[in-house]
């Protein structure tokens, strides 16, 4: 099988249709959406049993819900190449990192279909190739005003926004750290970042899926006079517009973000 090297999957929305591992049963059910830009990422991960969570915000959101939305996955970054297979360098996540670096060896399976084989984990997942374009645009983002981390993607018509915390997760398993924090507010804000997907029409950009359900339906609509910023909420409801500075990307020359 032909080794696809990162430039290969640029311009791509993929969307994940198998996860196969020794002793356990394949997972076909699980919604994954990647979305690949010329180096930068994001990767959605969604439990399809997920129970619902109504609250309107993180303020509102009991321990129950909170350890509902840690069964979700996700991560964005980098997308870096290392010839005989691909390493998702994470920017943010909503899990610790594990021990081993995410790392992959993606093959051709037919022609909507590539194939990625574990390199440090025994593990094979299967990618169908949901949509392409050559309309790229990527950025690296730092918060102005609290430090955190952001990645956002646009290929075509979609768009990808993770957004990470403001304090570092610890390497505890996400819902342990959310059962034994000191407080409520300690809890929600261990869950304080996000994942959204959504679809750019007349250029309003609808999150039509993401890690924080209340977020479903908003508005991102990056603006920038010289500065990006994005609409959101707070961990109390509270409307607040975040302001981002764009981080140069090493190696390549990313698109800016319109």
């Amino acid at each position: 099988m032909t080794t696809l090297t990162a430039p290969a999957v640029s311009g791509m929305r993929l969307e994940r249709t198998l996860l196969a591992r020794p002793g356990s049963a394949p997972d076909t059910t699980t919604r994954v959406t990647w979305l690949q830009g010329n180096r930068l990422y994001c990767d959605l991960r969604q439990p399809a049993s997920m129970p619902p969570v109504p609250a309107p915000s993180l303020g509102a959101a009991s321990i129950d819900d909170l350890l509902v939305l840690a069964t979700q996955d996700g991560f964005a970054g980098r997308l870096l190449d290392r010839r005989t297979h691909v390493e998702w360098e994470r920017s943010m996540a909503i899990h610790p990192a594990g021990p081993h670096p995410d790392a992959g060896a993606l093959g051709v399976l037919d022609d909507t279909t590539i194939v990625e084989h574990g390199v440090f984990e025994d593990y094979l997942e299967h990618w169908r190739i949901a949509a392409t374009s050559p309309r790229i645009e990527e950025a690296l983002l730092e918060d102005l005003d609290t430090g955190a981390a952001a990645v956002m993607v646009r290929v075509g018509e979609e768009f990808a926004f993770a957004r990470g915390r403001v304090i570092p997760l610890s390497s505890l398993p996400l819902d342990e750290q959310i059962r034994g924090a000191r407080t409520l507010r300690a809890a929600r804000e261990l869950m304080d970042c996000e994942i959204s997907v959504g679809v750019i029409e007349n250029e309003v950009w609808r999150i039509t899926a993401s890690t924080l359900p209340f977020r479903i339906g908003a508005l991102l609509d990056p603006e920038s006079t010289g500065i990006l910023s994005t609409g959101d909420i707070d961990v109390d409801g509270r409307p607040v517009t975040r302001r981002w500075l764009r981080l140069d990307l090493p190696e390549h020359e990313s698109k800016g973000m319109s």
